[in-house]
């Protein structure tokens, strides 16, 4: 408990979009309108050299818009640079929650910041010089334009709490929609790792679930009819035969873009028609499952005990 206690951070760095480097911004600070670009390892700001450049609660203008309160530094690389937003922890979980699930029931808002709480402890400086990415791939933070009262008080009534298993944080998985199964990383990834919170079986309330936001259908052309495997007693797919290509989970949905591999299929003379229900993965806590039992009276440690199974919420530090 005393290595949890020492790297919960008082602020974070958040690598915008997508933590990848871009040629050119136009933001608004101060009542100011600043053209930002870069060349030979320098920034021109306003057509003035600078080695580096911060502002504070940045509107910006281009390549994306949206209000981001924190200092924002622009750090150049070669004709490029990085835009890297610091914000109080506080402040950056209350945008994640907001991104990741906008208006949803206190309970289940607070499950979720329990969750981007724990993904800052277990990953700390994920991409090297930032916490994590603006997108997907760490957690969604779109600034404060979507932040409500809800989500911050989401955030103060589970100040410094983690979600552990036998002492560490746990690893952070999760997706908008189950589509009625959930499931464990090996039927995702080809080496997904085993983790023992993480389990293989029916979410009822997304099975029962008639939202018309997370039921889809998409054509792919394909020549040749592909052939499935099914986690036993459920309809998501985990492994695709396509040819001679073995395709896990992951590798489906970014070859055909499919929501998720909770699916039905038929294949027809120019190709194969998906018709499915959920979006995301299926691991970890399905962000429409929580929305669902929060609304039927669950509380977040509930939720949280539901999908990760074994696992214990704790005060970290600070």
């Amino acid at each position: 408990m005393i290595l949890l206690l020492a790297l919960l951070p008082d602020s974070v760095l958040v690598g915008l979009m997508g933590g990848s480097p871009i040629s050119s911004a136009v933001v608004k600070a101060g009542g100011k309108t600043y053209r930002i670009k870069a060349k030979g390892g320098r920034l021109i700001v306003n057509g003035v050299k600078k080695k580096g450049f911060k502002l504070k609660n940045v509107r910006f203008v281009s390549p994306i818009k949206g209000d981001y309160k924190g200092v924002m530094l622009f750090v150049p690389r070669g004709n490029s640079f990085y835009v890297i937003n610091k914000l109080p922890l506080n402040e950056y979980i209350a945008s994640v929650i907001a991104s990741e699930m906008g208006d949803a029931p206190l309970e289940a808002l607070k499950a979720q910041a329990v969750l981007a709480r724990t993904f800052v402890m277990r990953w700390g400086k994920r991409h090297g010089r930032f916490h994590a990415c603006d997108r997907d791939h760490c957690q969604r933070y779109e600034g404060v334009k979507r932040v409500k009262s809800v989500h911050r008080v989401a955030v103060k009534r589970t100040s410094r709490e983690i979600l552990t298993y036998r002492g560490r944080p746990v690893e952070v998985l999760y997706h908008a929609s189950c589509g009625g199964w959930v499931c464990e990383p090996k039927y995702v990834w080809r080496r997904g790792k085993h983790l023992p919170y993480f389990w293989t079986g029916e979410d009822s309330d997304c099975f029962a679930d008639e939202h018309l936001k997370y039921t889809w259908k998409v054509y792919a052309p394909l020549k040749t009819c592909p052939k499935v495997k099914r986690i036993p007693g459920s309809l998501r797919v985990y492994m695709m035969l396509v040819g001679r290509d073995t395709l896990y989970a992951y590798d489906i949905r970014r070859r055909f873009n499919l929501p998720s591999t909770v699916f039905a299929y038929w294949c027809t003379r120019t190709g194969v028609i998906f018709l499915g229900t959920g979006r995301g993965h299926g691991v970890g806590m399905c962000q429409r499952g929580a929305i669902l039992k929060a609304k039927k009276g669950w509380n977040y440690k509930e939720i949280l005990e539901f999908y990760y199974r074994g696992a214990t919420i704790r005060k970290a530090g600070r």
